[in-house]
């Protein structure tokens, strides 16, 4: 990820639930250029669903991300996380919105 002063940011994904087209569940991480995971930044478990409410497709997706503890929520809080977050939903919404 590339911040608005050309900040670079790295993560690390690592997928280990696929269920096709219903969840996706990882550990998401942040890292390096190079993939080693940063020990001092938490590390989330991310489950996403997607739900088919009678329209044949996709209609709504619910993120769920766990911290290990209050305090590393805290961190990445003061991190602009959930900016970061919702900046990625909308641009989700206006990329749908062009198909």
């Amino acid at each position: 990820m590339t911040g608005p002063n050309g900040e670079q940011a790295w993560g690390k994904a690592i997928y280990d639930e696929i269920v096709a087209p219903e969840r996706l569940a990882y550990t998401d991480s942040f890292a390096d250029a190079d993939g080693n995971v940063n020990p001092d930044l938490p590390t989330m478990r991310v489950t996403v669903n997607f739900f088919d409410e009678g329209k044949g497709r996709t209609t709504k997706i619910v993120s769920h991300t766990l911290y290990a503890s209050a305090a590393e929520l805290q961190k990445v809080l003061d991190m602009g996380m959930a900016e970061g977050v919702r900046e990625t939903w909308d641009y989700l919404d206006e990329m749908l919105s062009k198909v």
